[in-house]
């Protein structure tokens, strides 16, 4: 029904996607989740066009986005935001009414007895029939969220996104919602696509389900119990989890191992090879553990640099966008020299990078123990060279480590 084909985009100098390829099959649940700034709600206004794609291209029905007339999309596709703001105070039942705007014959139609009934009913969907005279700026986020839900119910089209649509509904209401998708599914066969938080619905009610990583690369796509594997789940969000199967319906239930330890790490020398925010988090989560951070080399602005910046972590720092040049990679050689540990966190390899592997290598040979998270050859652009380093690196006792919860349990031994 949707066809994505080589789709590339960015937000000025900031790629979101580059050769995304995937489709979307009629009268199917496909749930979208990943991480939090990996592209979820920018793919979703890029399917229903209001986004213009760099390359590529978004096919409704064989038929190119950019060709369907606004008003024909606004007839198929319908959207519940992830939260909305409206500062006009409308009553429900007028707001809900505006879902009806693109099935009007012109613009001074009025609504007939079709539109009525069609309103009176997304009005008993949603649950909130009581609130119809009320204005919506008087609502509870939870309340104006059902009244957004009416308002897509009512437009009663055959493609209805939902852009994390339960954030904020409580759990009798997150349910209904739930169970409603199933019922519009099954017996009406609306094509549903949502962004969701929450895995174990997001499992129970989807046919499939496609997996971001934090950068908009596909991870994995298909069906629930072959995308949400322990592996899959724990590259990618970076926890450590265990996926069960439900005793009642048989898909995946994912358990979140929690760990109750409170790290320590007082005084302990750690430096981070990181860049483009593979290591803001681990920079942080260091800096509440009272260890003694460094970090570089790394670009003036880049994310890590500034919140490195921030917490007041010493870095070898580089002019913005440029390559490396040797006086800074001496001033990181400098800081690794004086550390306990080192610990790469840096995902994507390229020629202006390759030189923190060689650094790494150095590492070893100088005795200080080496950690990285978890890497993928896909993510190597330097023609081998990187991936190479990489199984070098290990096959010399640098040590992969799940993510950054078990690095911390690593570093808390030394």
């Amino acid at each position: 029904m949707i066809q994505i084909n080589h789709l590339s985009f960015s937000f000025a100098a900031t790629e979101i996607f580059n050769d995304l390829n995937f489709n979307v099959n009629r009268g199917e649940i496909l749930s979208i989740i990943g991480p939090n700034g990996c592209g979820k709600s920018t793919l979703l206004r890029l399917l229903r066009g209001s986004l213009k794609t760099k390359t590529g291209e978004i096919l409704w029905e064989k038929t190119p986005i950019a060709q369907i007339p606004v008003r024909e999309i606004a007839r198929k596709v319908a959207v519940v935001p992830q939260s909305s703001t409206i500062p006009f105070p409308y009553k429900v039942r007028e707001l809900v009414a505006m879902g009806r705007y693109p099935h009007r014959k012109n613009r001074l139609s009025f609504q007939d007895k079709t539109d009525l009934h069609i309103i009176e009913q997304a009005l008993v969907m949603a649950d909130i029939l009581p609130l119809a005279e009320r204005a919506v700026t008087q609502l509870s986020g939870g309340e104006l969220q059902r009244v957004l839900l009416a308002r897509a119910l009512a437009q009663n089209s055959s493609v209805l996104f939902l852009d994390e649509a339960t954030s904020h509904l409580d759990i009798d209401h997150r349910l209904e919602l739930t169970e409603l998708l199933v019922r519009l599914n099954r017996e009406q066969q609306t094509t549903i696509i949502q962004i969701s938080h929450d895995l174990d619905l997001a499992a129970a009610i989807s046919h499939r389900i496609l997996l971001l990583t934090e950068h908009g690369k596909i991870a994995a796509i298909g069906a629930p119990e072959e995308v949400m594997t322990t592996a899959n789940l724990q590259r990618i969000f970076r926890v450590d989890v265990k996926v069960d199967s439900n005793p009642l319906t048989g898909t995946p239930q994912i358990v979140p191992l929690i760990n109750n330890s409170t790290h320590r790490l007082s005084g302990l020398k750690v430096h981070l090879i990181c860049g483009g925010g593979s290591g803001k988090t681990l920079l942080r989560r260091l800096h509440l553990a009272q260890a003694d951070v460094t970090a570089g080399p790394l670009n003036q602005g880049d994310s890590d640099e500034s919140v490195a910046t921030v917490l007041n972590i010493p870095i070898a720092q580089e002019i913005p966008f440029n390559p490396f040049a040797e006086q800074t990679l001496t001033a990181a050689n400098k800081l690794i020299e004086q550390t306990a540990v080192l610990v790469i966190t840096t995902q994507w390899w390229g020629a202006g990078n390759l030189p923190c592997l060689e650094m790494a290598e150095k590492a070893i040979q100088q005795s200080i123990p080496v950690y990285f998270l978890p890497q993928q050859q896909e993510h190597d652009y330097t023609e081998g060279r990187a991936w190479e380093k990489i199984q070098w690196l290990q096959q010399h006792g640098a040590k992969p480590v799940r993510n950054e919860e078990h690095l911390l349990d690593e570093l808390a031994k030394f």
